[in-house]
């Protein structure tokens, strides 16, 4: 492949990484890219049109999981393709060929071009915009690599993201060969035969998620990096669309991890004592208790009402908050609401929303947000 040749490059990263990526099996990443070549591949399309067919109708389907959309815009964008690459080099900068002695220098320069390389790209502008960049990460975090430790009558081996070679594998039951396979997941693999730095590589995957914020809220309950407010999050969320979009996301997730992840994280902007924010973050929790409420009281029976349980914790602090804030908003604005279902709903929301704490209540007076200007779709 010719080394400035954006057009191989493009197609180099699309066969053995991205599409794999979208679609599902194996990746297989190759000698790390770099920013400047990362960036040389801008708007173009990859040139196997069979298999970026197949990937077009992937995106849509995780599109369709959260909102009605027929289609998308086919090739990546230059943006999209930096994304790829720049995870793509994430991935090989955990290499275990580093961790040989004349190359352990190799991981921290390559994270230093990442860094370099997320720098210079945008943010996602709108909610379309993020929902694009999302259908070609959504599953980012499946990615694993998968050793092999290989024991026989006279010694043993390990196999770090390769299979072990056949004469080793040869009469099993003679020579004793056992075969233990483990899946090593993307968070997993600076510790796990490479020298990369993890908390680096970590900081690097929530700076990758902040160019994709869809991604980063779709993805919320995920152990590490655990989930923080960024500004591309509450700049997502600050709309009704980007709302709508990580509402529909969550609601695909584990509802209490989601809750704990969001109680962390609004948490913070309090310590923060970040105003301006934490009204987009309890516009979100706001908009999750009134969903809760509604789905409450649709039915033909008595309405379950909305308890926090027996444990003060993130998850707990997030539903009485969402409760607190959406008991203000009906009480205040309550679009779209006949007067009984605002009764019925108050009296949902009310056990919750008493479990605040005096000093969330007065926090929150000076951050509520707007009735009017953050309306619930």
């Amino acid at each position: 492949m010719a080394a400035a040749d954006p057009q191989a490059l493009a197609d180099r990263l699309f066969s053995t990484f991205l599409a794999p990526l979208v679609l599902g099996g194996p990746t297989r990443p190759g000698k790390p890219i770099g920013g400047k070549r990362i960036l040389s591949i801008g708007d173009r399309a990859p040139s196997d049109a069979a298999t970026l067919s197949l990937v077009d109708l992937a995106r849509v389907r995780v599109a369709r999981r959260i909102v009605a959309v027929d289609r998308l815009e086919s090739a990546p964008t230059g943006t999209e393709w930096a994304l790829a690459g720049v995870l793509h080099d994430l991935v090989q900068s955990t290499h275990p060929g580093f961790a040989a002695p004349l190359r352990r220098s190799g991981p921290p320069r390559l994270l230093d071009v990442v860094e370099k390389t997320l720098d210079a790209l945008p943010g996602a502008t709108h909610a379309r915009d993020a929902l694009s960049r999302h259908t070609w990460l959504a599953r980012m975090f499946e990615l694993a690599r998968t050793d092999t430790d290989l024991k026989w009558w006279t010694g043993s081996e390990r196999f770090l993201g390769t299979e072990p070679p056949a004469r080793l594998q040869a009469w099993p039951e003679l020579r004793r060969v056992q075969v233990t396979k483990t899946a090593r997941p993307l968070m997993d693999l600076p510790s796990s035969g490479g020298v990369a730095d993890p908390s680096r590589f970590a900081h690097l995957v929530s700076r990758l998620l902040e160019k994709s914020p869809l991604t980063d809220l779709a993805t919320i309950d995920r152990p590490l990096p655990a989930f923080v407010w960024t500004r591309e999050t509450l700049t997502l969320c600050a709309t009704n669309a980007g709302r709508t979009l990580a509402l529909r996301a969550f609601a695909l997730l584990p509802e209490r991890e989601v809750d704990a992840a969001l109680g962390r994280a609004t948490r913070q902007l309090f310590a923060l004592k970040a105003v301006r924010a934490r009204r987009f973050a309890m516009a979100v929790l706001r908009d999750r208790a009134l969903a809760s409420a509604a789905a409450r009281i649709s039915g033909a029976n008595e309405p379950e009402a909305l308890v926090l349980g027996e444990t003060r914790d993130d998850a707990a602090f997030a539903i009485a908050t969402g409760a607190l804030v959406a008991t203000h908003w009906i009480a205040q604005s309550g679009v779209g609401l006949t007067e009984r279902d605002r009764r019925a709903m108050l009296e949902v929301l009310a056990p919750a929303a008493r479990g605040t704490t005096p000093s969330t209540v007065a926090d929150l007076g000076a951050s509520l947000p707007p009735p009017a200007a953050l309306r619930p779709m």
